[in-house]
C-alpha cells in the first residue's frame, strides 16, 4: 500500500492485504456473521472495541462476545469503505474511514459510521486491536457542510 506518512511514501503490501481482509470480514459482520471479522482480531487482553451505539468492550473474550452479540441485530446488505487516512510505522498502523452501509430489505435505509481501526504486528502477523466507531447523523452532515461553506 502506498500512503503519505509525513510527506514520504509508505509501502507495505502485507499490511494493505490484511486491512482489505479486515474490511471483507467487516462486510460479513454487518450482515450478521461475525466469524470472518473475528479472525482478524488480536486475542490479547488489551484489545478494545468502542461501538457505534455507545457500547464498549475490553479484552479478547469480551470483544468477541460483543461482536457476536452485535451481529445478531445487524442486517445490512451493502458496505462501502471511504478511506480518509492510513498511516503506519514499524509494528503499528491505523486507518480512519467512513463506512457507508445500506439495507434494501425489510427496513430499507442507510447509515455512515466514522471509524478508526488500529493494527499491530503480533508474531509477524498483523492483527486488529482497536475499533472505534460512531454514527454520523444527518445533523452532523449538515453541520459539516455549513463549516465547509464558511
Amino acid at each position: 500500500m502506498t500512503v503519505e506518512l509525513d510527506g514520504a511514501p509508505f509501502d507495505d503490501s502485507q499490511l494493505e492485504e490484511f486491512v482489505q481482509r479486515c474490511w471483507d470480514g467487516l462486510s460479513y459482520q454487518v450482515q450478521g456473521n461475525s466469524e470472518p471479522f473475528l479472525e482478524m482480531w488480536s486475542h490479547a487482553d488489551d484489545v478494545v472495541i468502542l461501538g457505534a451505539v455507545g457500547s464498549y468492550a475490553q479484552g479478547w473474550e469480551n470483544v468477541r462476545a460483543h461482536l457476536l452479540g452485535a451481529s445478531k441485530s445487524l442486517d445490512w446488505t451493502g458496505l462501502s469503505i471511504e478511506r480518509l487516512v492510513s498511516a503506519g510505522s514499524g509494528d503499528l498502523a491505523v486507518t480512519v474511514v467512513l463506512e457507508h452501509m445500506t439495507r434494501k430489505v425489510e427496513q430499507p435505509g442507510s447509515r455512515t459510521l466514522r471509524t478508526t481501526h488500529a493494527y499491530r504486528l503480533e508474531n509477524c502477523e498483523w492483527r486488529l486491536f482497536l475499533r472505534h466507531a460512531n454514527l454520523v447523523s444527518p445533523d452532523d452532515e449538515a453541520r459539516e457542510q455549513a463549516v465547509q461553506l464558511g
